[in-house]
Parts: C-alpha cells; structure tokens; sequence
C-alpha cells in the first residue's frame, strides 16, 4: 500500500530546492562583496588626509598659486567632497553585507536542520519563502548602493592619483 502523502524522494527534493534559493543569495551577496575594491581604512584614510590638506590651502593667497595650481585644488576639492560623503555610506553597506552574511548562514543552518520540514508543508514553505524574500530584497538594495560606491570611488581614483601628491607638495612648499 502506498502512502497518501508525498514520497521521502519528493521531500528531499524541496528540502533540495530550497538550498539553491540559499545558494542563490550566496552568489548575489558574493557579487557585493565583491564591489568592496577599495578598503575603507585607505577611503577614511585619504578622507582625514585630504580634509587637512584642504584646511592648510585656506590660508595660501589665491594670488600666490598659479592659474593651473588653483585648478589642481578645486580637482582635489571635488575628490574630497566624493570621500566625504561616501564614507559613511561605504561603512553601512559593509556592516549591512557582514550582517546579511550571518542571516543567510542562520537561514542554509535552519534549511539544513529541517527547520523549514522538508517542503510538504505549506506553513513551513510559506515561512522559508517569506525570509528568502526579506533576504533578497535587502541583497538587491545592497547590491545598488554597492555598485553606486564602487562607480564613485573608481571616477574618483584617477583625479585622486594625479592630484594628490602635487596638491599635497604645495601645503609642503607654502609651510616652507
């Protein structure tokens, strides 16, 4: 005599599908973590040093820098301001992802223990799609700010390269 209810196959096979929804946040919170190229001690880092430089040009005369000097700052200026305003952003979206990295661990823990059963049961089903959900829509708001951080920072990291060292060569000169 057969079973009424679904076979111990069919079971595994949800239970089966529910760790590649777990799999599937991994890879998409890879991808975000992934866009974490610059090392936010560097960024905060050259924000503290860019700050200084920029408060001991107040006092150079504007008359005293060439046309191509004064270019240079406002340059370096810009480059600061993006720094600035980003470092804060940068630092939440990394506790964010450390975050999220510990719920998917507890949700693949929870799946692996059967704490969702094995898929037959529909309360259970509905509880594990319901917190694959919540978790998908934080990774894809974390995804766009992201790449909204990698974007600025990589826009910003030529104008840093060329301009920093000449700009602070100046604060050195004019402390001379």
């Amino acid at each position: 005599m057969a079973a009424c209810g679904p076979s111990g196959q069919e079971q595994s096979d949800k239970q089966a599908i529910m760790m590649q929804y777990s799999d599937s946040l991994w890879q998409e919170h890879k991808l975000v973590t992934s866009l974490f190229r610059y090392k936010l001690d560097v960024i905060k880092e050259r924000k503290g040093d860019m700050k200084a430089t920029l408060q001991a040009l107040k006092f150079a005369s504007a008359s005293s820098l060439s046309e191509e000097q004064q270019s240079l700052i406002v340059k370096y200026e810009a480059v600061y301001r993006v720094y600035r305003d980003i470092v804060e952003t940068y630092t939440n979206t990394v506790l964010r992802a450390e975050e999220l990295f510990y719920a998917i661990k507890g949700l693949e823990k929870q799946v692996k223990a059967g704490s969702y059963g094995t898929g037959s049961e529909a309360e259970k089903l509905t509880q594990f799609k319901k917190e694959f959900q919540s978790l998908k829509q934080k990774l894809d708001a974390l995804l766009v700010d992201a790449e909204f951080i990698d974007h600025q920072l990589s826009a910003v990291e030529p104008a840093y390269q060329s301009s920093a060292e000449k700009v602070e060569s100046l604060v050195a000169k004019k402390a001379l």
